[in-house]
Formats: C-alpha cells, sequence, structure tokens
C-alpha cells in the first residue's frame, strides 16, 4: 500500500473583480458598478436589473455560457460586458498597486499601468454576446482591453487579442441561487458538494484498515438481524438450486468509501437531536449550502491545477431567501467568511442593516437608466460632495443615519419615493390608501414616521434622500409648531421636499388634537372617523369623542382609517383635499 501523497501548497491569485461595465445586456442599456475586495451587495427594488448584473458578471467570468436570454428583446445591440482586475489591496497606505509575478505570467504581459503616478496596473477584458449563424442560439468572444489614458477608459483596440484560457483561469465564479437547497445538491449529480464528496481525501493505507471495518460491521449487522438473516439464507438456497445468479450478499451499510459519500447524510441538531437535513426547513437547508461554499474553494477550486489558484468570486442571489428575521441579521457575517470575492443580491431590510455601508450599491432606475448609487466614500473631500460621502466624515455620518433612523434605514434603501409623515396616524394611514390611489406605482413608497418634524431621525431621512437622490415628500400638520419645524427640514438638503399641509395653521389647535390628520378626517366625513374608532375599540361603541379616541389609539388607529375610508370612499378624487394634492405630487414624479 501507498500513503496518498501531499497536495501541492497552492494560493488562490492575488487579486479581484474591482469593476463590472454592462452594456446592452437584458434591457440594461448602461450600468457600472464598482466591487468591493471582499462582500458587495446589491440592493433595489424588485425588476431593478440585480439579478441581471450577477448574471452579467457569471458570463463573463466564464461561469456559464452565452443564452439568447442575454439579448436585450427588441433591439438589435450586441451585449458587452467588460471586468477589470486589479492587484489585492496592499496592506499599507499606499496607492501603488502591481499584480505579482505569478498572476502578471498568466495575464501574459497585458496587464495595463492605467496612472503614473502613482503606479496601478489593471488588467480588463471585454466579453461580446454575439448571435450564432443560424440566429437561434449566442455564442461569446472574450477580447484584452486597453487602457486609453486620453479617453480615461478601457477601449479594443482594432486586432485586440482573445483572452485566453490561461488568462481566465485566473478568476473562477460560483452562481448561488434562490433555489439553492444542500438536500437537492446533495443528490444531483455534478453539483459542488457531490464533487467535492467525489474524493474523501483518505489516506491508502487508512483506506484499506476503514473498508475492512466497514465489511465487518456489515457482517454483524446481518448477523444480528434476524430480518437480514432470513433474507440472506433464501437467497442462498436460491443460488444453490439456480447455480447462476452468482453469490448472493447483503452489505446494510456500504463497504467501500465511494460508494459511503453517496450515501452520506449531513445531520443538523437544532437541540433535541441530531436530525438529518431533508428533515429541516427550507431555511436551514439554504443556510447550509451557503456555509459548504468555503469548503467547495478549499478542496476544490483549481486544486487540479497549479500552484496558483483562481480567484474565488461567489454571487449569491438573495441569501435572506427562506430565513427568520435573526437568522438574516447574521448573514453579512456568514458571507463575508467566504474566501475570495461575494457579490449578492438582496432585499432584506435587516441584511443592509446589518452591513457596512462601503459594501452597498444601491441600484435605481432614473430615466430609463440604471443609476448605481456607491454608499462608500468620495475619493476626496471636494467642495460640493455631501457631507455622508466626504472621506473625513463618512464613517461619523453613516454611523449617525443607522443610528438615528436604524428602523426604516433598510427600509429607505428600497424607497422610490419618500414620504416623511408626522405620526403613527400616519404611518398606518398612508401606505395602504396610496397602494388603492397608486396601484402597482406604491409599490416602493416608503412612509417614515420620525415622532416629530424636529428630530435628528427627521433630518437623517431628509439627508438620505439627498445623497441618494430620491424623491422625497412631507405630509405636516399645520400648527406652528410644525410650521416652523418643516420650513427647516424642507431646505435641509440639495433638493427641496414637496410639502402638503394637513389643516390650516389653526385648525388642530381649534380641535384640540394634537394630530391635524385626525381633524381632517372628522372635518371630511365623521362616520369614518366614528366607524373606524369603534372597530379598534368595540369596547366603547357607541363612540362620544372622536378625536380624543383616534389620539389615545394612534399605534392602531391608521390602518383602519385607511379601510374605512376606501370602503366608503373607492374613488380617491373625492377624497380630502391634502391626500389628493400627494396623491397627484407622487404619481406626478414615479410617472
Amino acid at each position: 500500500m501507498t500513503t496518498a501523497a501531499a497536495a501541492p501548497v497552492s494560493k488562490h491569485a492575488a487579486l479581484y473583480v474591482e469593476n463590472v461595465m454592462i452594456r446592452n445586456f437584458r434591457g440594461i442599456v448602461s450600468c457600472e458598478v464598482e466591487l468591493e475586495p471582499g462582500l458587495t451587495l446589491l440592493v433595489g427594488r424588485n425588476n431593478v436589473g440585480k439579478s441581471r448584473v450577477l448574471s452579467a458578471l457569471h458570463l463573463a467570468l466564464g461561469g456559464r455560457v452565452a443564452d439568447v436570454d442575454d439579448f436585450t428583446v427588441g433591439s438589435s445591440a450586441e451585449p458587452e460586458i467588460d471586468v477589470v482586475l486589479a492587484p489585492s489591496p496592499p496592506s499599507a497606505s499606499t496607492d501603488e498597486q502591481a499584480f505579482d509575478d505569478d498572476e502578471g505570467r498568466l495575464m501574459g504581459g497585458d496587464a495595463q499601468t492605467i496612472s503614473d503616478p502613482p503606479f496601478r496596473e489593471r488588467f480588463a477584458w471585454r466579453t461580446h454576446v454575439r448571435r450564432s449563424a443560424e440566429g437561434l442560439g449566442a455564442r461569446s468572444e472574450f477580447k484584452i482591453l486597453t487602457f486609453d489614458a486620453a479617453s480615461d477608459s478601457w477601449v479594443e483596440r482594432a486586432g485586440a487579442k482573445d483572452l485566453g484560457r490561461i488568462a481566465r483561469g485566473l478568476v473562477a465564479s460560483d452562481l448561488v441561487n434562490t433555489g439553492r437547497d444542500l438536500m437537492e445538491e446533495l443528490g444531483r449529480r455534478g453539483s459542488g458538494v457531490r464533487k467535492v464528496l467525489s474524493d474523501l481525501d483518505v489516506a491508502d493505507v487508512t483506506r484499506a484498515d476503514l473498508e475492512l471495518r466497514l465489511a465487518g460491521l456489515s457482517a454483524d449487522i446481518v448477523a444480528g438481524s434476524g430480518t437480514l438473516a432470513s433474507v440472506t439464507r433464501s437467497l442462498d438456497a436460491l443460488n444453490r438450486a439456480v447455480g447462476s445468479i452468482g453469490a448472493p450478499g447483503i452489505n446494510p451499510i456500504p463497504i467501500t468509501l465511494e460508494e459511503l459519500a453517496r450515501s452520506l447524510s449531513i445531520d443538523l441538531d437544532s437541540g433535541h437531536g441530531a436530525l438529518p437535513i431533508r428533515m429541516h426547513g427550507a431555511g436551514a437547508r439554504s443556510l447550509a449550502s451557503l456555509q459548504i461554499q468555503g469548503v467547495l474553494y478549499e478542496r476544490l477550486l483549481g486544486a487540479d491545477g497549479g500552484s496558483l489558484r483562481p480567484h474565488p468570486v461567489t454571487l449569491v442571489e438573495e441569501p435572506e431567501a427562506h430565513l427568520h428575521p435573526q437568522a438574516a441579521s447574521e448573514l453579512p457575517h456568514l458571507l463575508k467568511s467566504i474566501g475570495g470575492q461575494v457579490v449578492a443580491s438582496t432585499h432584506s431590510s435587516q441584511v443592509v442593516t446589518a452591513t457596512d455601508p462601503r459594501a452597498i450599491r444601491l441600484l435605481r432606475e432614473s430615466a430609463g437608466s440604471l443609476v448605481v448609487v456607491d454608499l462608500g466614500p468620495a475619493a476626496k473631500d471636494s467642495p460640493g460632495t455631501p457631507r455622508p460621502f466626504r472621506p473625513s466624515r463618512h464613517t461619523e455620518e453613516m454611523e449617525k443615519l443607522k443610528r438615528l433612523a436604524e428602523r426604516p434605514f433598510g427600509e429607505i434603501l428600497f424607497a422610490s419615493a419618500i414620504v416623511i409623515g408626522d405620526g403613527a396616524t400616519e404611518r398606518g394611514f398612508l401606505p395602504p390608501v396610496l397602494r388603492h390611489a397608486l396601484g402597482p406605482k406604491a409599490h416602493g413608497v416608503c412612509v417614515i414616521d420620525p415622532e416629530s418634524m424636529s428630530t435628528p431621525t427627521a433630518l437623517s431621512v431628509a439627508k438620505f434622500a439627498n445623497v441618494v437622490g430620491v424623491p422625497w415628500f412631507i405630509f405636516a400638520d399645520g400648527d406652528p409648531a410644525g410650521v416652523a419645524a418643516v420650513e427647516g427640514l424642507a431646505t435641509a438638503g440639495r433638493s427641496v421636499a414637496t410639502v402638503i399641509w394637513v389643516g390650516k395653521p389653526d385648525a388642530a389647535a381649534a380641535k384640540g388634537v394634537s394630530g391635524a390628520i385626525e381633524a381632517m378626517i372628522v372635518d371630511f366625513d365623521e362616520e369614518v372617523g366614528r366607524t373606524a374608532c369603534e372597530r379598534v375599540r368595540p369596547d366603547l361603541a357607541p363612540v362620544a369623542n372622536i378625536l380624543a379616541t383616534m389620539k389615545a389609539s394612534k399605534g392602531s388607529i391608521g390602518q383602519t382609517l385607511a379601510d374605512v375610508l376606501i370602503e366608503r370612499y373607492g374613488d380617491f378624487h373625492s377624497w380630502p383635499s391634502p391626500m389628493q394634492k400627494l396623491i397627484q405630487a407622487i404619481d406626478g414624479v414615479l410617472s
């Protein structure tokens, strides 16, 4: 017997994907995303383009083949995806960046010095998606790019060299989609888990001893089982009678390591004893699937190559899928623990709230284009740079925003418009009435209750709306204190808010109630307010003082007020004037 040879010591390529530029791909006209060396989160509303960015990156990194779906419907333009590689960030604080000799050798001398001084090397290629000759399929071509200092951009020169197989091997990508399920992966031939388990990496001398013990244990199980022993005797009798079926034998457990790997079970113990993973919920199976990514890279990726393994890039669609909120808040830690780079799309407010803002890329549609807002700091403290993006203030400003607006922080990242209300009633009332009036357009409208227009939370939300370019509105009480606070808040940023006043300055005071929205409803139709109060507080029916009851039920009256208003007045054009103005203002922006 010989002992298995020790695997050669190898390292992953010391580089990362710094930039991806996408054109004419699946409806994306143009988009550029700068990636972090570790974790990058793509955040935005449904259908804004997050999954398409992941798909484009997967194709450009050689993780999948081109598909006819990569073309934009109704357009003759061919998709192009530019990828730029950078050396791993230096440990010291310096701008000098150069690839190691090993990486440079595989690039064939095609790395470019894109700025001098300081010395910064980059390596880039363009992926073309072309229609096949018969026009029914798609194929991809990879061309090495050259940096053009005059235009400060990467260009494809005439006769550009093809990206060779060796250079493409510098990076490897794996797409983990929303359907991930470790149970299914264990049973699917060719899956990453099965590839890892196909070689248990056991030394030959140890293998012989283990398989001998497995055979002995299998024989002991047969001997100790009356059922299995009787089946064995019956098969022996058949063999003696027929003699041509082969000597029978029963192995209740696999007796070779390869067969053992095929029947391997992963058990999870949630505090009540170990259970096979097939008996756990989708959330546990999804999470376990993500956790083994590191094993795939360590044991499999590039193991059959030379001393330099590819730099791994994991692309994850909605890592929070199937998970409860507490588990979702731990996801950033798990994602950062996966080797190499991780680029993930998410709809989870818990995930984005628990992530460093530097890692967040907010994708928004603007005038038909896909805009990427980078929440990291700007390069310099240039005049006109918003305070949250100035390098000298970025950490402090982002921390302040997340601390003061922690509950809505994740929510406003996904907003197409923000409405700052002035109380708990507005928070419950506005979303359902906006959905009823605006239909699908209201999906991305986020309503924030800062408790008062003069709070630091209100100011933080206003700042955020300004720095990311989200249209924002103020729906405010018209009392004197509210007027003063709103006038200061509305002009706090570079873009002035649209202010909708609820009632006249003296209306709320005349009614003896701090919230003018309640007075607005009573002035409009007292029975709407009465019915809502009696649904929320049936113990008080018939309600005598509607305004006082609303004030005492601020935490729960808003949704019910909206329900009753919609039931009685289905057409929003008949609603109170402030509501109509707010709806028309939001509709105008979103249209």
